[in-house]
């Protein structure tokens, strides 16, 4: 879309930096990458360091009305679902 959802809301400005996403993040996230979770242990760290990665600038993470997270860049009026 081009505008934040009138229901959503900036769930967070920016990423702490003792931030630890829970296994459940990681895995879910590492099978989006691709990466087969039962053979590829190795690449988890991956999946990991992704979650943790800062939006770039201008850019929040916000919460649909549905209490889905997506991204909203406040000054292109640019969103999207994939961090």
């Amino acid at each position: 879309g081009t505008a934040p959802e009138s229901e959503g809301s900036v769930v967070m400005a920016e990423i702490l930096r003792d931030f630890e996403p829970s296994e459940e993040e990681i895995l879910e996230y590492a099978q989006w990458l691709g990466i087969d979770v039962s053979k590829e242990k190795e690449l988890l760290w991956i999946a990991r360091e992704g979650i943790k990665a800062p939006l770039p600038p201008d850019w929040r993470a916000c919460k649909s009305s549905t209490g889905d997270i997506y991204y909203f860049n406040f000054k292109t009026g640019e969103s999207m679902w994939d961090h």
